[in-house]
């Protein structure tokens, strides 16, 4: 079975050129998830991710609860946003940050990284 990649992503056809990346990349998409309720949710059942790939601002809500609760359970992220490292939280910041407007084959890259550890 291929990794599994956790999408939280407000913009609709953001959210789909990443899963579409991802599937075309060979991972498994969970979600897109557009809220971090949903988010939370989902990390909260019995789906299980390898790693996620995160809009740092959901409709004007911090994705930081949905931080927190990766990095409880080990499981590493990509912060995907319009703002700065410098202007994120340091706990969504010490993570690989992506620029908006997304380079799939970029983010495709990044995440193998992540999952194939150091």
């Amino acid at each position: 079975m291929s990794a599994r990649i956790l999408v939280v992503e407000d913009e609709y056809f953001i959210a789909q050129d990443v899963a579409e990346a991802l599937a075309g990349a060979g991972f498994g998409v969970l979600g897109p998830c557009a809220t971090v309720a949903a988010a939370l949710a989902l990390l909260a059942g019995e789906e299980s991710c390898a790693a996620a790939v995160l809009d740092a601002n959901l409709r004007g809500e911090s994705s930081l609860p949905v931080c927190a609760a990766l990095a409880a359970r080990g499981i590493p992220f990509i912060i995907v946003t319009g703002f700065t490292a410098g202007q994120l939280p340091a706990a969504m910041a010490a993570g690989p940050v992506l620029a908006k407007p997304l380079d799939p084959a970029r983010l495709v890259g990044m995440l193998k990284g992540l999952i194939a550890g150091p």
